[in-house]
């Protein structure tokens, strides 16, 4: 049984409760024992005391009461010492030495204070009740068979908790293995416990729904990638149609033309790796993007010529350091779509300044002299549509880059101040090459 299961949790509760309700029973017991004794020893001193003030009407010298331990006085001097000093003073009634009511003297004595009925004299009955706790008290008025009882009740009870308690949760108990047997993407076992008419059926009926909203979902997504991905390539098919016809003329032999079908060329290409790893992400299926081995500083080289051009457009001041080179196991593809969203960034926010990229092993470090990101954007910075004041674009390139590094396994850092910059780290440690 787990600490944090909630059959623990329960039957911890309720024999806490039954410990806590026996003791409460078992300390009322033990106080209605001894105020049945107290009223016992009461009721003997006054019959003794009845008794002789019944002698003494009929007879002057009549002998005081004699009991064993019960000492009778009539004067004061003739008390013992330890109640000299309390009883005289003390009204007609019963005292004790021992309880919340005591009186000075030794514990454990029932005393009593009657006037003889012509005034004058006083009774003193003084009953030394500590060997009738000792030998003659009740059965349950002892403190060890108390304890005793308390212990063996409070044990027999937690035993019966338990016992209950796999009884109760049994069902739950079947449903937790059920669901933790599950592969996450088992989602078509049906669970017998969702035809019982109580709240496990309740539970196991809802998780059953929900795993039937999660096919569906997931068959939805399935038709809607299929969709995109015919729609996407569709128009780039066409483009690369018309580049191949355009390549058979005369006319693209000239050198004016060569430059710009070359990049037409370049970003087809491009967008045809983005469009299969984008479609990837949202399938979440590794086996239909092939991953290859490649260098983190020569695909990172790559990003930094195709993005050359923003790079003048900004008028921006590059600085690239490679310390140390890494191979990685990964689709290069995703790299460049992470190193492109982040260093776009960098650009479109640095404008006039400088960039420094530092490449160590599979460690990829950008820093900007920037804007900046004000704290507010900075706290959901990874979030779809999240975006600063003068952004002209929609908010996903950082959501994008933080997907794939889910994925991947690769850890993003982000750290930036307004008005003093922005760092963000990438280490592709995860997937680098280990060679042994």
């Amino acid at each position: 049984m787990k600490i944090n299961s909630l059959r623990f949790k329960a039957i911890v509760s309720y024999s806490v409760s039954l410990v806590v309700l026996l003791g409460l029973y078992s300390w009322a017991q033990f106080g209605t024992v001894r105020i049945t004794e107290d009223e016992v020893i009461n009721n003997m001193l006054r019959d003794e005391a009845d008794d002789y003030f019944r002698r003494y009407a009929a007879d002057k010298n009549a002998r005081l009461p004699m009991l064993r331990n019960l000492q009778a006085a009539t004067d004061p001097a003739q008390l013992p010492d330890d109640f000299k000093d309390s009883l005289p003073f003390l009204r007609d009634g019963f005292y004790e030495t021992s309880g919340p009511a005591a009186i000075p003297g030794p514990s454990t004595h029932n005393t009593l204070v009657r006037t003889y009925p012509e005034g004058g004299r006083r009774l003193f009955l003084i009953y030394d009740a500590s060997h009738v706790l000792a030998r003659q008290s009740c059965f349950l008025g002892t403190t060890s068979i108390f304890i005793l009882y308390f212990v063996c009740t409070a044990a027999l009870s937690i035993l019966l908790v338990i016992f209950i308690g796999k009884i109760v949760f049994r069902p739950l108990d079947s449903l937790a293995d059920k669901i933790r047997a599950y592969r996450p993407d088992d989602l078509n076992r049906e669970l017998p416990e969702s035809s019982r008419k109580d709240e496990i059926g309740l539970i196991a009926l809802n998780i059953q729904n929900s795993f039937k909203r999660v096919r569906m979902f997931i068959k939805r997504e399935k038709e809607f990638t299929r969709d995109v991905s015919h729609e996407l390539r569709t128009p780039l098919s066409v483009i690369k149609g018309a580049l191949e016809i355009i390549r058979l003329s005369r006319s693209s032999e000239t050198p004016e033309l060569q430059k710009p079908l070359g990049r037409i060329e370049r970003s087809v290409k491009d967008m045809e790796e983005t469009i299969e790893t984008l479609l990837w992400i949202a399938r979440e299926e590794n086996k239909e993007v092939s991953e290859g081995l490649f260098d983190i500083s020569e695909a990172a080289e790559r990003v930094l010529r195709s993005l050359q051009p923003l790079a003048e457009l900004k008028k921006i001041d590059l600085a690239v350091e490679v310390i140390d080179r890494s191979s990685n196991h990964a689709p290069e593809r995703a790299f460049s779509i992470v190193f492109n969203n982040v260093l776009c960034n960098a650009y479109n926010f640095s404008p006039g300044g400088s960039v420094e990229v530092l490449i160590k092993g599979s460690i990829v470090t950008v820093r900007d002299s920037g804007i900046g990101i004000s704290d507010d954007v900075m706290k959901n910075i990874s979030e779809p549509y999240v975006k600063g004041s003068s952004s002209s674009g929609f908010g996903l390139g950082l959501s994008i880059v933080q997907r794939l590094c889910g994925r991947f396994g690769w850890l993003f850092s982000i750290s930036s101040r307004l008005e003093g910059g922005t760092i963000v780290s990438i280490d592709f440690s995860s997937t680098e090459e280990v060679i042994e």
